[in-house]
């Protein structure tokens, strides 16, 4: 049998229960938008909308202490907040702990490593220093010396 009509992509997903979860996503996206001119940029890469539904803001941290944070700030953040319309009935604001999103999660940078001869300044230093804090934390530096194979160099030998 032969469909009549055929439908465009939009169509088809403005069509029951996709409808409703794209006009939700798009919702949660402008709502998360929205926190984000007041939250600081530290907060701002851990904290997103999880949801928002009979006057509860429910937002999911990276971490316990962003949400410690978010839960002493939540007051402060509930006024500024009902300013918009979106939030006029904004009621109480509930902080998660939640999974990273890999959008705002950072990559780990590799630790860089310090050459042999540089290594080997840093000890010769530490040395003429003799004993005390920066000589310690010079030999410390020091450590962290890569060897030909890309590893770390064991100095206990």
């Amino acid at each position: 049998m032969r469909l009549k009509k055929t439908s465009t992509l939009t169509e088809i997903l403005a069509q029951g229960p996709l409808g409703s979860l794209r006009e939700r996503s798009s919702l949660i996206q402008r709502l998360d938008s929205l926190l984000g001119f007041y939250l600081d940029a530290r907060l701002r890469e851990m904290v997103q909308v999880a949801a928002y539904q009979d006057g509860t803001l429910v937002l999911a941290c990276t971490n316990s202490t962003v949400a410690g944070q978010l839960r002493y700030l939540s007051r402060i953040y509930m006024q500024q907040l009902r300013q918009h319309g979106e939030f006029c009935e904004l009621k109480r604001i509930t902080a998660v702990i939640g999974p990273s999103t890999p959008q705002r999660s950072r990559p780990r940078e590799r630790l860089r490593r310090i050459s042999p001869a540089t290594a080997e300044l840093l000890n010769a230093l530490s040395d003429d220093l003799g004993s005390g804090e920066i000589s310690e934390a010079l030999r410390r530096l020091a450590s962290h010396v890569e060897t030909a194979g890309g590893m770390k160099k064991d100095r206990s030998s």
